[in-house]
């Protein structure tokens, strides 16, 4: 062989080495994770959701155009807010029902080595203006929003207001009648409003089927869900399945960790709090003090003292401590909102 030939031989061999080569060092590890298509995940925006957040006295309030966020239930804008965190993989949800959902989703991929640093700035803005709508609904709104869920399973109210004519006589109805009433006291029932009455409220929604068999029986396991949460959300507890409870009596008994264990570390920290809220605790807290002022049932009392904790008061705060403990520690103001990112549950 010539040593021209001798030579040409390596180097074509080089020139057909060198891309195979270039791609088998910079092409992705074999673990590397790659997310889902954002067209292929219903509700995930890849870019800013335009929305601002607007300071208020109470909380903080998002506005967005088109309404993006209006409308939604808790449960919707928990998936919708958790969606975020599932299309990089992170799986380690510890509310069952939403694990269960995002393992049933055809573009969900759990990967063990999830990392919050996957998340794009425009992803963390968005997980921020979900959790501020989250946390932002007054208590007359989380009560009607508690209503429609009842009302959607087909529950009815007797509640129609009963109105005092100036003859004296008594007619129930929606609607004020033409003759004229008692000027003492007009009606009987709530504050006499319309939009008070829930008999009244419903009647006139297109939806509405009122079923005379209701029972709770017949809530959905979404409905049940939703009603968990709007239950700590309004200072109660409810777990997000099982038996309904009313909200005061559910933190008189003693909480289980298993129970605790399916709950976040935000929802974790409003709950223990909601434990001395009950009893006139003040804070220094904003984010507490901003959430308990919207609760009518909060009645701040400068002379609180922890003696007034009960004996399954006090078990509950510990148990609670314990599970926070037990996932990293309790969240602080600065974590809240900021960074919603630390508590994905």
């Amino acid at each position: 062989m010539s040593v021209a030939r001798s030579l040409v031989v390596p180097a074509l061999a080089l020139a057909l080495w060198a891309p195979s080569a270039w791609a088998q060092k910079n092409k992705p590890a074999p673990d590397a994770y790659v997310p889902a298509p954002a067209a292929s995940i219903p509700g995930y925006s890849e870019t800013v959701m335009p929305c601002e957040i607007i300071p208020v006295d109470t909380a903080p309030r998002v506005s967005c155009k088109g309404e993006l966020l209006e409308g939604k239930s808790l449960r919707e804008l928990a998936i919708l807010r958790n969606t975020i965190f599932a299309r990089y993989g992170w799986a380690g949800y510890r509310k069952p029902w939403l694990k269960e959902h995002f393992f049933q989703q055809p573009w969900f991929k759990a990967d063990p080595k999830f990392s919050y640093k996957r998340l794009s700035d425009a992803d963390r803005k968005n997980v921020h203006f979900i959790a501020v709508r989250e946390q932002s609904f007054s208590e007359r709104e989380l009560r009607w929003m508690q209503n429609d869920v009842y009302a959607r399973a087909g529950k009815s109210w007797d509640d129609v207001y009963e109105w005092h004519l100036k003859d004296g006589r008594r007619v129930k109805g929606c609607d004020e009648p033409e003759a004229p009433l008692d000027e003492a006291q007009p009606c009987t029932g709530l504050s006499c409003r319309m939009d008070e009455s829930m008999a009244c409220h419903y009647k006139v929604e297109p939806w509405y089927r009122p079923d005379p068999k209701y029972t709770d029986a017949k809530l959905t396991a979404e409905a049940r869900i939703e009603l968990g949460l709007l239950s700590r959300a309004l200072g109660g507890y409810a777990s997000d399945s099982g038996k309904l409870e009313s909200s005061q009596q559910s933190l008189e008994r003693v909480l289980s960790v298993n129970e605790l264990r399916q709950l976040s570390l935000r929802d974790l920290r409003l709950l223990r709090n909601t434990i001395y809220a009950r009893r006139g605790r003040p804070f220094k807290s904003k984010v507490l003090q901003a959430h308990f002022a919207q609760l009518g049932w909060y009645k701040l009392d400068p002379t609180y003292t922890d003696a007034r904790l009960t004996e399954n008061d006090q078990r509950n705060v510990n148990l609670i401590r314990s599970v926070e403990n037990e996932f990293g520690g309790p969240l602080k103001d600065e974590d809240w909102l900021i960074d919603p990112a630390t508590d994905v549950a």
